[in-house]
């Protein structure tokens, strides 16, 4: 059953709320992120290693978060246009209709629940498909991030300055 006029309409003014929402948060943290850096430190000498740490997580935190938004902000005004397109509530993969309920609880949804459980058993997004994680070394079968070594590594790799005659 297709979706009626009123919960099209009602969709449509959530899905206007949250994008409204969201570029508020924006608007805030863009203030934010620009007081910080008006008012930062001039210099890093003074500051202990562990202050610089907590620092850079803060900022990487706030960096996917910000990622985050946008990409959510993305799928809302997607959504909108679907709506002026009238293809609002279909999914993109199987031509179903969405159910009332899921876009009641997501919005910008694209695809029916089993499409998009589908999708994420193939490792599938909109514009590209996912490889294989950085963080899996398949022969250990670890969690960590590939392209890090240990220090370990690096020695048995590269040596250091005491193994090429030169002072540490």
């Amino acid at each position: 059953m297709s979706l009626s006029k009123q919960q099209v309409s009602e969709l449509e003014q959530n899905l206007i709320k949250m994008k409204e929402q969201l570029q508020k948060q924006q608007e805030l943290r863009e203030n934010e992120d620009s007081l910080q850096e008006s008012t930062g430190e001039i210099s890093s000498y003074d500051n202990h290693f562990g202050d610089m740490g907590s620092e850079l997580n803060d900022r990487e935190m706030a960096m996917a978060l910000d990622e985050n938004q946008e990409e959510i902000l993305e799928e809302v005004n997607e959504a909108l246009q679907r709506i002026e397109e009238g293809t609002y509530g279909k999914c993109m993969d199987t031509g179903e209709e969405i159910s009332y309920e899921r876009l009641k609880a997501l919005p910008y949804a694209k695809r029916t629940v089993q499409a998009q459980e589908k999708a994420d058993e193939e490792g599938k997004t909109d514009d590209f498909e996912i490889g294989e994680p950085s963080f899996v070394r398949k022969a250990e079968g670890k969690f960590e991030d590939s392209r890090m070594q240990s220090v370990d590594e690096m020695m048995e790799t590269h040596g250091n300055a005491s193994d090429k005659g030169e002072d540490a």
